[in-house]
């Protein structure tokens, strides 16, 4: 008879206690939430965040993108191909020519506006469920998090 590579305790704790696996259970629940309310809008929750930076107007890069929005380039470019062939973005020569830049086409702007419409219901009532505080100390907890991980990536490629 095989042994167990650990116990059954350390298997529970590592199931109950691990950032990653609870982190990515609550960011699928929270995806889905999200993409029901926007799919009035016609666009997801991944798709989202880039379609309200490219509305900035500030002549995102996918490079800019990525590294703003904390993605790998090629999940930016395969989410902004979507965008592109919904009509919702434009790319056009930047101030550097080596740089495309994109902008948001009409269309992009009218799905924008109904997807923060969308966006708002949904944060809305996730609001009145978890409590503001509650959610905006998560938000704040969540953010140190992250920027605590990353800094230990940075440390142990030394």
């Amino acid at each position: 008879m095989a042994s167990r590579a650990i116990s059954r305790d350390s298997a529970v704790e590592m199931s109950r206690f691990c950032a990653s696996a609870n982190f990515r259970r609550a960011a699928r629940v929270l995806t889905r939430h999200y993409d029901a309310a926007l799919r009035t809008a016609g666009i997801t929750a991944t798709q989202l965040p880039l379609l309200a930076a490219i509305g900035t107007g500030t002549d995102a890069s996918i490079a800019a993108l990525a590294e703003a929005l904390d993605l790998e380039r090629s999940t930016v470019s395969r989410e902004l191909d979507a965008l592109h062939r919904l009509g919702l973005i434009a790319t056009e020569s930047g101030a550097d020519r080596r740089v495309t830049a994109l902008k948001l086409t009409a269309r992009g702007e009218r799905t924008l506006k109904a997807a923060h419409r969308a966006w708002q219901g949904a944060h809305d009532a996730i609001i009145k469920t978890y409590g503001r505080q509650p959610y905006e100390t998560l938000l704040a907890s969540t953010r140190e998090l992250g920027r605590q991980v990353k800094g230990l990536a940075k440390t142990s490629r030394r």
